[in-house]
């Protein structure tokens, strides 16, 4: 595993006891990231008894561990969902994720922790004619979806604009803090009457009568109905779905306190595979940087790699301006990613009570809170208005299913290769 995030050091959060004896409760939660604390919360609010149990601590994954951006929509630009889903559900589960945000950031502040959402605009810089042919079709697909959006060139961070002269700003984005945000919520759902259990792994789910029984730590747990929420290490308990969704590392760094930074977004380029943002004390956050080091990406290894360390060093020298900078904290995460980029929830085919939901394919902190209250519902009500576009039905569970991520990566990872040898020869023109 690697070493605690930035955002873990700056909230360790209140600890919870680990499971040791058997329990019961109306449904089992497991993992206690940004969906198992959502879905709690949710289920909490229709009257129901609800027990989280987590392997390690609230937000120790992927839900504290990642760039802390809070971005609306889907791992799918605005046309190619329009195209899967049909534009009306399409611009139904694009409005679900906008109310989502602003749910996070209401309750952020009633919780008191408003700095931990808080709506700042995005902003999308192109680093080559590829990616500002991107940019330019992605701003008119936005505005015709209705998606608050302009070009940004204004809004560059200065060491880029001398090679950058494409950008788009999201004004209705944010960041928010991970750990603070989790784990808050997690222990204000702790304060509700949720029972929330850490260090508790699970190692088994069985049957038993018309309910579940989970497994974990040294204890039980008997519920109606079960969600595994664990995203990238979702195939690892449901081995069913292994492929429909599957893990992918994420590697970030962050900066010492600078004087003086570079930044005044949350700002991504590559195509989302480079993303870097600052925060109030003045840090730098970069992350991404897998294109050359894909294949060694798709795993649920939680631990940094030299590689892409080296590519995010040399982002912070070579577009940032900012090599000097001493880095302070280096981590990795897991996140899950679905065969076709949509998130998965709902109850699975044939496990009454049995529900799933994860695979937000690298843009979870807003999906995942709004798919723990899909599951929640679900479980209560049996309706959602967004469940039937991503119920796991929609895949054929007896069948190796493509993955759409792996394909489109392999477009700009070459395109990186390419920049990379361009970079490479005009530093060996520069040389004296």
């Amino acid at each position: 595993m690697s070493d605690p995030s930035l955002w873990q050091e700056q909230h360790p959060g209140r600890a919870f006891p680990a499971l040791d004896s058997d329990h019961r409760a109306d449904v089992c939660v497991i993992g206690a990231g940004v969906t198992g604390a959502s879905c709690a919360w949710r289920l909490l609010e229709h009257g129901v008894s609800v027990t989280v149990v987590d392997g390690r601590r609230a937000a120790a994954a992927a839900s504290g561990r990642n760039g802390g951006f809070a971005v609306t929509g889907t791992g799918l630009d605005a046309d190619e969902l329009d195209g899967r889903l049909g534009e009306a559900r399409a611009r139904d589960l694009r409005a679900a994720t906008e109310r989502s945000l602003d749910a996070m950031i209401a309750l952020a502040a009633e919780l008191g922790v408003p700095q931990s959402v808080r709506r700042t605009g995005s902003l999308w810089v192109a680093q080559d004619e590829h990616e500002r042919a991107e940019i330019e079709h992605a701003l008119s697909a936005a505005t015709a979806s209705g998606i608050p959006c302009r070009p940004a060139a204004d809004l560059i961070p200065e060491p880029m604009r001398d090679r950058c002269q494409t950008a788009a700003f999201f004004p209705r984005d944010a960041e928010l803090l991970p750990a603070t945000w989790v784990r808050t919520l997690a222990a204000a759902a702790a304060d509700r009457g949720a029972t929330l259990f850490e260090h508790s792994p699970v190692s088994g789910l069985e049957r038993e009568g018309d309910g579940w029984l989970v497994h974990a730590g040294s204890g039980t747990v008997r519920a109606q109905a079960v969600v595994v929420a664990c995203d990238g290490l979702i195939p690892r308990l449901l081995p069913q779905l292994d492929g429909v969704v599957y893990p992918v590392r994420g590697q970030v760094l962050a900066t010492e306190p600078l004087q003086r930074g570079p930044l005044a977004y949350p700002t991504h380029s590559q195509s989302g595979f480079m993303y870097y943002r600052p925060t109030d004390d003045g840090r730098v956050v970069v992350g991404g940087g897998r294109l050359e080091q894909l294949e060694h990406e798709y795993t649920d290894a939680e631990a940094v790699t030299a590689g892409v360390q080296a590519r995010l060093d040399a982002f912070l020298d070579d577009w940032l301006g900012i090599g000097g900078a001493r880095v302070t904290h280096r981590w990795a995460g897991i996140m899950g990613f679905s065969a076709d980029l949509l998130p998965v929830v709902g109850a699975l085919p044939d496990s009454p009570g049995l529900y799933v939901a994860g695979g937000y394919s690298g843009v979870g902190n807003v999906l995942g809170h709004l798919c723990g209250g899909i599951a929640a519902d679900l479980i209560v009500t049996g309706t959602h208005p967004q469940a039937a576009a991503l119920d796991a039905g929609r895949f054929d569970l007896t069948s190796p299913v493509a993955q759409l991520e792996k394909q489109r990566s392999r477009e700009p990872a070459q395109l990186e290769k390419q920049r990379s040898r361009e970079h490479a020869l005009r530093l060996s023109l520069a040389q004296p």
